[in-house]
């Protein structure tokens, strides 16, 4: 009993196990039932589900094909923030950005370093937008023509207005680029260049700006100077420096403007509906009309108190030598048209002009001067007075100057010879001129007074002395050739008319000056064979003789010194040819006594007492 007692209590303790496993079973076979039953509505829902992820990666897939697509178009066909910012805003000094339409008036604007990318860029979409024209999508090709059209005209806009203020900020400081500077407006330029209608406009309002920034800056380097330099008027007096300054100045400024047309503005010209379009031209040509009346007036001012000036005629001709200078220079650097070119070209006129007016007044002193020697008769009667020294002084005053500024010549060398030809016949002339009136009334003094000690030639004599003394000086000066060998004709002149009427008046007293005239007309009419000369009793044989034997005695007793001629030289000459007509006209007669053919038969040589040797030794 004990034994089934514990066999049932172990069989309960087992059954209860079981039971316990059984609910388990149960429990596990409803949980299985439950998952089969949530499977199958799992299915159900799942498919449906696998139905929506394979539509949404067929949807994903479109989409990134899209994104693609699109992020492709944005390289192709849009700008960047950046850019955009960049077309449309304009930084000024401090960094700050501002729309483009006020930046005009900023004082030191720079451009955005990505402006000429973004203008590159839409460039490049102009061209992607052309060809996009031709597709299908061809309103969209348009549209976004339109836009980037729209880009590139504020972006024009906005760079004509900083060129503008960049042009006009230079100018007022002098044309101080920087390296950034000149490379930032080459590009400006070029790009300005695609939109020849704004380039001339932004080319003529530069001019403009720069224009009245030269009036200004010429005003105040006359009126108040520069950084470390005096105003230009303070060596107003000093009429040579005055003009030298200014014209400096203007050739400085012309050659700045030039460099700055050259960092601006390339060589080629713009080709528009007229004819071509050249900026630099254009901008140097009218640029500097501002400051050519003030210029002007100013030099026509001190050509016109040149001449009323102590030492007139120097300064007038360093001032028409110095205004071909600077007209050389400057049309070396700007066009023959040029507006500054042809006020030079006027004032090198009106120099020229004022140099005469200045010559002329010089040598209307000596027009109204009386020359004429008091006395005939004196040792130093006929010599040349003090106040032709003066005026001879003053034309080797005029010589040395060109000497000395002969490595600055100013125009060319006809020019430089007109201008001294100018000045030096000028002050040479009038005094010649003096010296021919009183040597004509010295002579006539001479001839008209009775018992006159000197000779009838003391005019020739003083004209001689003078012209000495005015040729001389001048020797010394190549320029002056001309000068001297024209002076030198008119000595040999004198010296001829001295020399051949003292002797043409001993050969009147010794009675051989009509036979002389005779024996030429038979030689000249007849021919040596006539015989004829020996019957005309005007050339017989014994009044011949006669003639020739008194010759050779007045020759030695009554032939004149000359010393009234001063010069030992020209003295020399006179004395030289007055001797050769002697001798010529002994020597002749004497040949044609001789000659077998003129009938004085073969005895004429014994009538003769002496040949033209002995005229020779009397002469010396």
């Amino acid at each position: 009993l004990a034994l089934n007692e514990r066999f049932l209590d172990e069989s309960m303790r087992a059954r209860t196990k079981l039971s316990q496993v059984e609910a388990t079973l149960e429990a596990l076979d409803g949980a299985r039932e439950r998952m089969r039953t949530a499977l199958e509505t799992s299915k159900q829902k799942t498919s449906s589900l696998l139905r929506e992820t394979a539509r949404a990666k067929e949807e994903l897939s479109v989409i990134e094909s899209r994104r693609e697509l699109v992020n492709s178009f944005a390289v192709d066909f849009q700008l960047t923030k950046a850019h955009v910012d960049a077309l449309t805003m304009v930084e000024n000094a401090s960094g700050e950005t501002a729309e483009g339409a006020s930046t005009a008036a900023t004082a030191a604007p720079t451009l955005p370093s990505v402006f000429f990318q973004a203008l590159e860029r839409v460039k490049v979409i102009q061209g992607n937008c052309a060809k996009l024209a031709n597709t299908d999508q061809q309103r969209a090709g348009l549209e976004l023509m339109d836009v980037m059209t729209s880009y590139m005209e504020t972006a024009h806009e906005k760079l004509r207005r900083w060129v503008v203020a960049k042009c006009r900020l230079l100018a007022e400081e002098d044309d101080f680029v920087t390296e950034g500077d000149e490379r930032v407006l080459r590009k400006a330029m070029s790009a300005l260049r695609l939109r020849p209608t704004l380039f001339k406009a932004c080319v003529e309002e530069v001019t403009r700006t720069r224009h009245n920034a030269l009036f200004r800056r010429f005003i105040t380097a006359l009126t108040r100077g520069g950084a470390g330099t005096k105003p230009i008027e303070v060596h107003a007096h000093d009429p040579l420096r005055y003009a030298g300054d200014m014209l400096s100045w203007v050739h400085q400024a012309v050659a700045g403007e030039k460099e700055f047309c050259g960092v601006i503005f390339t060589d080629e010209a713009i080709e528009g509906d007229e004819d071509a379009f050249d900026p630099s031209k254009e901008m140097l040509s009218k640029v500097f009309d501002a400051i050519c009346r003030p210029l002007k007036v100013r030099v026509e001012q001190i050509l016109a108190s040149a001449s009323a000036m102590e030492g007139g005629v120097m300064t007038a001709y360093k001032l028409a030598n110095l205004l071909p200078f600077y007209r050389n220079l400057l049309g070396g650097l700007l066009e023959h048209d040029a507006t500054i070119t042809k006020t030079v070209r006027d004032l090198c006129e009106s120099a020229k002009t004022s140099f005469a007016d200045a010559v002329a007044q010089h040598g209307a002193k000596y027009r109204k001067l009386s020359l004429a020697p008091n006395a005939l008769a004196g040792e130093d009667a006929l010599a040349p007075p003090a106040v032709l020294r003066e005026g001879v002084a003053s034309a080797i005053e005029l010589l040395e100057s060109v000497a000395t500024s002969s490595s600055t010549a100013s125009g060319s060398d006809a020019e430089a010879r007109e201008l001294l030809a100018l000045g030096v016949n000028g002050v040479i002339d009038p005094i010649v001129g003096a010296v021919e009136a009183a040597a004509s009334r010295a002579t006539e003094q001479a001839r008209s007074v009775i018992g006159s000690s000197g000779p009838k030639w003391s005019g020739h004599a003083f004209a001689l002395n003078c012209l000495y003394a005015i040729r001389e000086p001048l020797r010394s000066h190549a320029v002056a050739a001309a000068k001297v060998d024209e002076l030198s004709r008119a000595i040999a002149t004198r010296v001829s008319d001295v020399a051949d009427g003292e002797a043409g008046t001993l050969l009147a007293s010794c009675g051989l000056n009509d036979a002389l005239e005779l024996v030429v007309l038979y030689q000249e009419q007849h021919g040596a064979g006539d015989s004829v000369m020996a019957k005309d009793p005007a050339l017989q044989i014994d009044k011949l003789a006669a003639a020739l034997s008194t010759l050779v005695d007045s020759a030695g007793t009554n032939a004149p010194e000359f010393n009234e001629i001063q010069a030992p030289s020209m003295r020399g000459d006179v004395v030289s040819r007055y001797n050769d007509k002697l001798i010529e006209a002994y020597t002749r007669v004497y040949a044609a006594i001789l000659n077998p053919s003129s009938g004085y038969g073969s005895d004429a040589r014994s009538k003769v007492r002496h040949g033209p040797a002995a005229l020779s030794t009397v002469l010396g």
